[in-house]
């Protein structure tokens, strides 16, 4: 049985989605690319995607419950099945917050995400008037319940190569948008014996095989 279903109501729940369909809406329209990735908790209805957004053709998608994944794979929560910059867009729904250290999750995200890949991380935000009330549910119920602020959770990714782009509140949900940093580019400038006048002297090749005139 999904281990959040005993912390929102029914009601909670699809109030849930609703608010992170519409965080959501924008980024899904206008993301790119083959593959994508959808990992949220269980139980707690997080929004439901389509099956495409723009140019994104096919959605992989797991649910943590307890200390595995479940759904188009299976798995430990400790790691993703998955090669080496798979996905060009990763949404991450309260999955930081069945753990109490997200360093790891972190990671795999990192791990598994193409240069240039958007991740849109939703969760609930720790200072909310409601997040006592959540804590509390959660503790009587003995969930997980781990909540963090956006900004903290920011700097952890920026630790890990990404870089934000938005972060945006939405009565107690926060829509956090962070995106991969690509590598950068070096250019090589390679040398050729020169002719002529330059006889005997190595000149620098320019990129675009242009010569540097020699002093």
């Amino acid at each position: 049985m999904p281990e959040c279903s005993a912390v929102l109501t029914e009601s909670r729940a699809r109030a849930l989605q609703r608010a992170e369909a519409a965080l959501l809406a924008p980024f899904l329209r206008t993301s790119n690319g083959t593959h994508a990735l959808h990992l949220r908790r269980a139980g707690l209805m997080g929004a439901a995607l389509p099956e495409s957004a723009n140019g994104l053709g096919h959605w992989t998608r797991l649910e943590l419950d307890g200390e595995a994944w479940h759904g188009s794979v299976r798995a430990l929560a400790c790691e993703l099945p998955f090669a080496e910059d798979s996905f060009a867009l990763l949404v991450v729904s309260h999955v930081l917050e069945a753990t109490p250290t997200p360093v790891a999750l972190i990671a795999e995200l990192a791990r598994v995400a193409m240069p240039g890949a958007r991740v849109l991380l939703c969760g609930f935000a720790a200072w909310h008037p409601q997040a006592w009330w959540l804590r509390q549910r959660a503790q009587r119920a003995g969930v997980p319940c781990h909540l963090r602020s956006a900004r903290a959770l920011s700097s952890l990714l920026r630790a890990h190569g990404f870089e934000r782009e938005l972060m945006q509140r939405q009565g107690s949900s926060y829509l956090l948008v962070v995106r991969k940093r690509r590598a950068s580019a070096r250019i090589l400038l390679l040398t050729r014996e020169p002719r002529g006048a330059f006889a005997g002297r190595r000149v620098p090749v320019l990129p675009g095989g242009t010569q540097r005139a020699a002093s």
